[in-house]
């Protein structure tokens, strides 16, 4: 064997002992928290829905658009216009053979592995140091910041987008200082934080404009750069037009309780105090008795003592991960009560709810840094073998005392609830699953309202009788017969999308005083009550789909010159 195809076997070894490791670690947390049916954080039964929902969408072919119509008593509420769930799609395929619970711990399994793969490849990228990759993916894909936001907070959406925060981050940087022909990285990776978490994506913004203006000397050296950039930006916005145009659509035809009666409490609601901002740098070793909470975790704080050890280099790498961490450092006092989340511009950001979802980019930085650091001090083999070693030993130990908070502040579920309800099942008791109730309409008078209402549809006029009343997956129907002409509220929510038809004509619908749907009916017959996809809602899907076929083939035809940009350069 020539000494290229040692190294190549080498290099491949130690990324599939990487592989072995995160399996196994990835497999020792799900062990160490329990399976979802046994065990659930806050909003865990919202997310549930979301995928349940997704599920029963497919067995009726009803994926481009559709509503929790089962939810809220009959009336349907509509979540997927402001939580895209593209990333859920491949699980709730899984579901339609298997269960719900089994889908979602599948989805925990296969999203944490590509969150560290995707980690590993981007210090790799970056960095050019598989043991940097290896031990910054164990870093970040295992902090505890991460292990509250699946476990703790049952928070699905912002777990998930720490898998594509890494293919940002690389894309990012080809753009500002590497191959800028690459910038389709940063828009794919772009475009899946946004179909994951909307806010980890605004949040990711306001770090990316803090980057690009720390690095602003390489678009003036280079001003192709910006080009690429905004190419980047473009294609992105193209990608992700099937959730943009419709949540653009439902919220410029009505108004929702999420910018009427902000239940989720602006971004200043979620300021804490220096004693919790300690608290979450010691967490995963001990935790407040009073309050629910992490932070950037004790083992990423240790590693990043190491810096007092590594001396100053030339290369510029350590600059950069010194300015991550410096970053870093800000966003956690970002968090605190002394930052002026009330005032102008901040304010502007309130629909975040929580500024400590900052977390998540600290953690990201945090964990870079303190693998950088560790692989500059640590050159020898048998050196970086204990290290690793004591590593993975502490992420062991640190997700085990973790998992044991999770349990005590959340026990093990139960088959019923105390109203005699399977746990899953949104009632008013639970709220519907709906937490705040974010989207319900601005009119809606109150949570309990359809409870309390029933599901019947009513009319001004004496006379009128409404009879026959069938409610289905997604349609309500009934007859109606008049002496003269009526209005009717339907037990429906009123949503942009919903079609209604008497004897088969369709009629025009209005929202009513209390934000369910109102039709004015002139004759006898029978009413049908649909939701069907609006004109935008189908378009933008395909675009969306011709946008991806278009940027699969670009890429397809330019693999060739995967680094034809380097050669160029170094002939």
């Amino acid at each position: 064997m020539n000494l290229e195809n040692s190294i190549i076997s080498r290099y491949g070894n130690q990324y599939w002992v990487f592989m072995l490791v995160l399996v196994f670690l990835t497999l020792f947390m799900m062990f160490c928290n329990g399976l979802s049916a046994s065990y659930s954080g806050f909003d865990f039964f919202f997310h549930y829905r979301r995928l349940d929902v997704l599920i029963d969408a497919l067995k009726h072919g009803d994926y481009i658009s559709y509503i929790d119509y089962s939810n809220v008593d009959g009336y349907g509420y509509l979540v997927k216009p402001f939580y895209p769930d593209l990333i859920l799609l491949p699980f709730a395929f899984i579901g339609l053979f298997t269960s719900t619970y089994f889908a979602y711990d599948t989805m925990i399994f296969v999203m944490t592995v590509l969150c560290g793969m995707f980690m590993y490849h981007t210090i790799k990228v970056i960095f050019n140091s598989r043991y940097a990759a290896f031990l910054g993916a164990i870093l970040y894909t295992f902090a505890v910041y991460r292990l509250y936001d699946i476990y703790h907070r049952g928070a699905l959406a912002e777990a998930l987008s720490f898998s594509f925060l890494p293919i940002v981050f690389l894309g990012l940087y080809y753009v500002i200082k590497g191959d800028y022909r690459k910038w389709y990285i940063l828009a794919i990776g772009y475009t899946s934080l946004i179909y994951s978490h909307v806010i980890a994506s605004v949040l990711m913004f306001v770090t990316l404009l803090i980057l690009l203006a720390i690095n602003y000397k390489s678009f003036i050296s280079e001003p192709k750069r910006i080009t690429y950039l905004f190419l980047a930006g473009v294609v992105t916005l193209l990608l992700t037009s099937y959730y943009i145009l419709p949540l653009v659509e439902q919220i410029s035809h009505n108004s929702f309780y999420l910018d009427s009666r902000n239940p989720g409490g602006g971004a200043g609601y979620g300021k804490v105090g220096f004693d919790l901002i300690l608290w979450g740098l010691v967490s995963g070793i001990a935790y407040p008795d009073t309050h629910m909470w992490t932070g950037v975790g004790i083992v990423l704080v240790l590693v990043l003592l190491v810096r007092f050890f590594v001396k100053k280099e030339q290369s510029g790498l350590l600059r950069m991960v010194d300015i991550g961490v410096i970053i870093g450092i800000c966003f956690i006092l970002i968090t605190s009560r002394i930052f002026p989340w009330g005032r102008f511009p901040f304010n502007l950001l309130s629909f975040i709810q929580y500024p400590w979802r900052l977390y998540e980019f600290v953690s990201f930085f945090f964990a870079i840094a303190g693998a950088y650091y560790l692989s500059v001090l640590f050159v020898k083999e048998k050196q970086r073998f204990l290290v690793s070693a004591i590593l993975v030993l502490v992420i062991m130990g640190t997700t085990y005392i973790h998992s044991e908070n999770f349990k005590e502040l959340y026990p093990q579920k139960t088959t019923l609830t105390d109203t005699g309800e399977s746990p899953e099942k949104p009632t008013m008791y639970n709220r519907y699953h709906t937490i705040g109730g974010e989207y319900f309409p601005s009119k809606y008078p109150m949570m309990e309202y359809a409870y309390t209402r029933g599901e019947v549809v009513t009319f001004l006029n004496e006379d009128t009788k409404i009879s026959d009343i069938d409610r289905g997956y997604n349609q309500t129907s009934f007859d109606v017969s008049i002496n003269k002409p009526d209005t009717l509220v339907l037990p429906l929510l009123f949503y942009k999308g919903y079609n209604v038809t008497l004897r088969g004509i369709d009629i025009p619908i209005h929202e009513s005083n209390d934000g369910l749907i109102e039709i004015y009916v002139v004759e006898s017959g029978n009413i049908n009550a649909i939701y069907k996809s609006t004109t935008i809602q189908d378009v933008s899907f395909y675009v969306s789909l011709s946008g991806a076929i278009l940027l699969i083939i670009f890429v397809i035809l330019n693999r060739n010159r995967k680094y034809g940009f380097y050669r160029q350069n170094n002939k």
